[in-house]
Order: structure tokens, then sequence, then C-alpha cells
């Protein structure tokens, strides 16, 4: 695993350990039309969605949604994204370009925080220090149904359901 995949793997981790990511993939479940009117997406439920699918090893349909969430503005999926792609130098650059110098607002993270949140990842990933749990077996096959029963020519995993969402709030509450 890369330098990259494995800060990636930690910010995931800390991601899907929030108290409130169940919640948000919950409504995420909930929005029926949320892929179709981005002004009805959780984008945070999009970004855990997209971080419990790169760790359970749906890297395309990680990348889909983490996309989903960048184009709605969320740095962190931006973030993600540029680590994805630290391989390929274009798009490594127009996420790094997305996480730290977003126009539209005048919070952006300067390269401090970056690199802070860099050496903490670092640190976490080299002394496995983290309280943040992988996601366990019940949300690997909650993950794998939802890939099996998608269309044969789509590649994506579909949203989550009900049920992932359940299994989710199982995990966040068992720590």
């Amino acid at each position: 695993m890369s330098f990259a995949a494995q800060r990636l793997s930690v910010v995931c981790r800390w991601i899907l350990n929030r108290p409130d990511a169940a919640d948000h993939v919950d409504r995420l479940a909930q929005e029926p039309d949320a892929l179709q009117d981005d002004r009805h997406l959780d984008v945070d439920g999009a970004l855990v969605f997209a971080c419990l699918l790169y760790l359970t090893d749906h890297r395309e349909s990680a990348q889909f949604w983490w996309q989903l969430a960048a184009g709605a503005g969320h740095r962190a999926a931006a973030y993600c994204l540029h680590h994805l792609a630290l391989g390929e130098t274009r798009e490594a650059r127009h996420w790094l370009h997305e996480v730290t110098d977003d126009v539209l607002e005048s919070g952006a993270p300067d390269s401090a925080f970056l690199a802070t949140l860099e050496a903490v990842a670092t640190y976490v990933r080299k002394t496995g220090s983290s309280q943040a749990s992988p996601p366990t077996g019940g949300l690997e096959m909650e993950v794998d149904r939802l890939a099996t029963t998608k269309p044969d020519a789509c590649i994506i995993v579909r949203r989550p359901d009900q049920r992932l969402a359940d299994r989710l709030h199982d995990f966040t509450r068992r720590r």
C-alpha cells in the first residue's frame, strides 16, 4: 500500500467513526431524489459512504461518491480524491486545488493546515494509535450486498439503503 493510500485509509476511518456518520448515511438512504437534485443531497452522507466504500475495496464507487460530495463543495471529499489520485498528477493537482483554493469560501484551509493533517495521519498510520475502527465484517457484507444488486452494466455501488444505515448505527454504537 502506498504512503498516500495509507494516509487516505486513516482519514477514512476517522470519518467513518465520527459520532454522526451513521445519521448522515441514514439521511442519504432516505433521500430518493438526492442524486438528481444536489439540494437534497446529504453531502456529509456521501462523504461517509465513499469512505466506507474505499475501506471495503470498492474504489471506483468511492471515487464516484467523493466526486459527488466534492462537486457540492465538500473539501474533505476533495482531500480524499487528491490522495486517491496521487499517482495521476493532473487529477491530484486538480483536487488539491479544490481543497486549498476554494474561491467561493474565504476560509479555505491553507498549506499549514494540510501539512498538519498529513503529519497526524502519518503518525497514526505509523503508530497505530487511532481509536478509529475499520469496518466490521457486518458492514462489509452490507456494502457487498449493495454492490451485487446493481445493474450488470454499472460498476458503481448504488446508494446506501436503510439496512446499511442501520448496520452503521450498530457499528458506531459499539465503540
